[in-house]
């Protein structure tokens, strides 16, 4: 049981926990990472806006994330998934399908899994990460000037294609059935060009994963060349903040938080959320910074324990 002790676990092995493993392993801090090699961005060709890897492969960074990671000796890398996580009174307890491992301070950057299915629109997982994204930072610039629909909710699809307009001066809101009743908000997309169409959405016709039109179900079909989710029903990939009850707060377009510190720490001693896991949706760049920074707080705490002792 004496090797399945560590200083810190870091439970995920995305931008924001391999990140954070890279710094402590500097550090020379005994740390396990648990990671199912099944991140939620595999569903797209290229990831963009993460400087010196701009267009790369998500499989491609973690790769090297995980080949870098290597030469720290302090750091373990184990392809297990964590099944549960427990507290006790040196810290915690995390179990795998295959260990148990104890550890004084563990970081979730589980990050969420989207739920494009669940949307219930026919074609629209065959687009998804295609010429469909739900971020425009990461795909604006690629499908920018093109015919593009935004596609939600009554609530949160007008108020995205606001920024969605930024990139491109032909933007469609489909509202899939949902009836806008801010008549403040449709006079504002009306004065910039933006339509709205309520109508039900039968299909979405693409080829080989490119949107070609949207039909309706009262027999129109749109052109459209791509699009814009502004809510992937994502859902966290692990409980494990709300078993340990960490409060959380409302943010834009409805979506939570989990409440943390500076230090990426929240109100329970030693238990830290980063990245998409702590947000929603922090983007591969700032996830990455949010793991360094995590990573170097850690560092800092661990210090300041041996020197007081």
């Amino acid at each position: 049981m004496e090797n399945n002790k560590f200083e810190v676990i870091v439970i995920g092995g995305g931008p924001a926990g391999m990140s954070a493993a890279l710094v402590l392993g500097r550090s020379r801090i005994r740390t396990l990472v648990l990671n199912t090699e099944n991140p939620r961005n595999n569903v797209t060709k290229h990831s963009h806006g993460f400087l010196t890897q701009d267009g790369k492969h998500p499989t491609d960074i973690f790769k090297e994330a995980k080949k870098q990671l290597n030469k720290y000796s302090s750091v373990e890398y184990r392809n297990e998934k964590a099944i549960d996580l427990i507290k006790i009174e040196d810290g915690f307890q995390v179990k795998t399908e295959f260990n148990a491992y104890k550890t004084k301070r563990v970081v979730v950057a589980t990050g969420h899994r989207d739920n494009i299915e669940s949307i219930g629109i026919d074609g629209l997982v065959e687009v998804y990460g295609k010429s469909v994204y739900p971020c425009p930072f990461c795909d604006g610039f690629e499908m920018a000037d093109k015919k593009l629909a935004v596609i939600g909710d009554a609530v949160k699809a007008p108020m995205f294609s606001k920024v969605i307009s930024h990139w491109s001066n032909d933007v469609i809101v489909f509202t899939n059935g949902d009836k806008v009743v801010d008549i403040e908000l449709i006079k504002s997309l009306k004065s910039k060009n933006i339509e709205i169409i309520e109508d039900k959405i039968i299909k979405l016709h693409s080829l080989k994963g490119k949107l070609i039109s949207i039909e309706l179900d009262g027999g129109e079909s749109v052109e459209r060349e791509g699009g814009f989710l502004p809510d992937t029903k994502s859902q966290e990939s692990t409980n494990f903040a709300h078993k340990m009850r960490i409060p959380s707060e409302e943010g834009r377009f409805g979506m939570s938080f989990y409440v943390i510190d500076e230090n990426k720490e929240t109100e329970v001693p030693g238990f830290y959320i980063v990245g998409d896991a702590q947000t929603g949706w922090s983007g591969v760049a700032v996830s990455v910074a949010e793991g360094s920074k995590v990573g170097s707080a850690i560092t800092h705490q661990i210090i300041m324990e041996k020197w007081k002792n």
